[in-house]
């Protein structure tokens, strides 16, 4: 069974989204996408962004719909990635998209996928009740496949706490709606050794 949620702004502003109900499924509200957008501004326009659990795919969709030059889906239930594929085609997004019926932990490894990054931002939405979240963070943080300049975002449920940190990715921010928050981090440029030293 389906239902659908529908795009907040941009060029298919207004258009349905429909998604899989159950399944782990639990797209990100209107509130809590509204705000992260307002949040990233200016950094969705022309980016290259990653919808991971992705679900309906309403972050990558809403992202594509603002501006982004091309959006990177990865969803496991092939039901759901079929679907997303589907809406994607119907709304005529195919060349910039691509999605990836797969486990995530594996995904991140893929080359194909590996020819789309460095992404942008990424956004990471695993279910509530998914045990190894912190660890797939820190998967995706060792192979480095965030730009230097781009922003992570951890949706989790809001009386968790996330990590301070997660290698060389730095906690920024933190915004919590209802049940649900929003994490952000930012890769670290690495120290120069010699930057310190005197001459």
């Amino acid at each position: 069974m389906t239902s659908s949620i529908r795009v907040v702004s941009g060029l298919l502003k207004g258009r349905k989204i429909p998604t899989l109900q159950g399944h782990g499924i639990r797209p990100t509200s209107i509130r809590a996408r509204e705000a992260l957008f307002s949040i990233l501004g200016p950094v969705i326009p022309g980016a290259c962004v990653a919808d991971f659990f992705a679900g309906s795919g309403s972050i990558g969709i809403e992202a594509l719909s603002r501006g982004a030059a091309k959006a990177i889906f990865v969803e496991q239930n092939p039901e759901a990635g079929r679907i997303l594929e589907n809406t994607l085609a119907q709304f005529k997004l195919e060349a910039q998209s691509q999605v990836f019926i797969h486990d995530v932990a594996l995904a991140i490894q893929n080359s194909l996928l590996v020819g789309w990054q460095p992404f942008d931002v990424l956004y990471f939405d695993p279910p509530y009740q998914y045990e190894h979240s912190h660890d797939l963070l820190k998967c995706m943080e060792h192979a480095n496949v965030v730009a230097r300049t781009g922003q992570i975002i951890y949706e989790h449920f809001s009386k968790l706490a996330p990590p301070s940190s997660i290698g060389t990715w730095t906690h920024t921010r933190t915004a919590k709606y209802g049940d649900t928050a929003l994490t952000f981090y930012q890769p670290q440029a690495p120290t120069d050794p010699m930057s310190n030293s005197e001459a």
